[in-house]
């Protein structure tokens, strides 16, 4: 395949408008989710200031408590974040966008009786948008190397 071959990417042609649609959707969907307040008051095991207290931070039981399937629940809802920073920014904003994202989530929790600013939360949201970036990574290597087709023996 020649260099010269049009590539459809996602920054191109009539893909983007979709994936900026389909971003806008997730993320009113991600802040509907986490920082509406809920019409009930969450027993609390809140450090003072949540994920802005050193001490959230430090204390074990904030890393060993709590029920796994939130954890994973976190990951899994903070793909997408790394998949559309991956299609739609460039450079370092690819990685900063999906972080800035889930600690204004934290951050704005704080306040809210019926929510909960958790360090495990943050770092669980921020591997799932790192695991979405890397997954497009590969995609993208993958794609490479399909269109380079079979490479000839290494000596």
């Amino acid at each position: 395949m020649s260099t010269s071959t049009i590539r459809a990417t996602p920054r191109s042609g009539a893909t983007l408008p979709i994936i900026a649609a389909l971003a806008t959707a997730y993320l009113a969907a991600v802040l509907w989710l986490t920082v509406r307040p809920l019409p009930w008051v969450t027993e609390t095991n809140e450090t003072p200031l949540g994920v802005l207290n050193p001490a959230a931070w430090l204390d074990t039981a904030a890393w060993v408590d709590g029920p796994s399937a939130e954890i994973v629940a976190n990951v899994v809802m903070f793909l997408p974040a790394g998949v559309f920073s991956a299609l739609l920014l460039r450079g370092g904003m690819r990685v900063l966008a999906p972080l800035a994202l889930t600690v204004f989530i934290e951050v704005v929790q704080i306040p809210l009786e019926s929510r909960i600013s958790h360090p495990r939360d943050l770092v669980a949201n921020a591997l799932g948008a790192m695991l979405g970036l890397a997954a497009v990574a590969v995609a993208r290597w993958m794609g490479r190397r399909l269109r380079q087709g079979p490479s000839s023996a290494r000596v």
